[in-house]
């Protein structure tokens, strides 16, 4: 499950949050982002609860109800961004790192 939302309380290291929950044995992430762009987050702490990550929301604003629901990551892709984007090579085994690749109407374009 990941869910976004905006800040509330204005605060220089964040303008909007990202929760992804990616289960019981690996925990939960809240992104920190600097834009509302969609993009790579600036910051990121890691839970064990979801309850955890909804605490730190309520510090920027953020009710439970503010969250909104988005799709979980495809495979192989960047977890902090809404849309999907991969490291480029990496499926080939040969990762190209700092060169990012987003799908756009099927076909996968370097960013």
């Amino acid at each position: 499950m990941r869910k976004i939302a905006s800040v509330k309380i204005p605060n220089a290291n964040a303008i909007r949050l990202m929760i992804y929950d990616k289960g019981p044995n690996d925990g939960v992430f809240v992104f920190g982002y600097d834009s509302k762009e969609d993009s790579s987050c600036s910051w990121d702490c890691h839970y064990n609860e979801l309850d955890d990550a909804y605490e730190m929301g309520e510090d920027y604003g953020i009710q439970k109800e503010d969250w909104k629901e988005i799709d979980i990551p495809y495979e192989n892709c960047q977890e902090d961004w809404i849309s999907p984007v991969r490291v480029k090579g990496r499926l080939n085994g040969n990762p190209a790192w700092g060169k990012l690749e987003r799908l756009v109407d099927g076909k996968w374009i370097e960013l």
